[in-house]
């Protein structure tokens, strides 16, 4: 009986500490998704503003611009598979050994878990690519 219990804090701990640091990571997501609007509403308001005045557009800006939006994707990436690999860990931590066909994956936008072979986040609507 006692062993039971254990099994079961065990699994509690588990999944509650996989659940807390996947939430984490979303939260990080989403934000760096804001981040990255903020950046691209500032590319198009500098286009559009030099555009307006007559005035050439300056490449460097929208460079420096884009190159910060191409970093933010980047960590969105790792962060996405840092929640992938969570999730995997705490399977084979319970030894729930998922088919590939199950196996959990992270909206790329707001990180929100869904099962291949989805076609579209189910909470933001982003295309989702397998």
């Amino acid at each position: 009986m006692a062993d039971i219990f254990s099994k079961g804090i065990t699994t509690l701990n588990v999944k509650t500490s996989t659940f807390l640091e996947v939430k984490k990571i979303q939260t990080y997501i989403a934000k760096l998704n804001s981040e990255t609007e903020l950046l691209e509403k500032k590319i198009g308001a500098a286009v559009y503003e030099a555009w307006e005045n007559g005035e050439e557009i300056s490449e460097q800006l929208v460079a420096e611009e884009l190159a910060g939006i191409r970093q933010k994707k980047q960590v969105i990436e790792e962060q996405t598979r840092s929640a992938e690999e969570l999730t995997r860990m705490e399977a084979e931590i319970l030894g729930k050994s998922e088919s590939p066909k199950q196996e959990k994956s992270f909206c790329p936008n707001c990180g929100q878990a869904y099962t291949p072979p989805a076609k579209f986040c189910r909470k933001c609507g982003t295309k989702l690519t397998e």
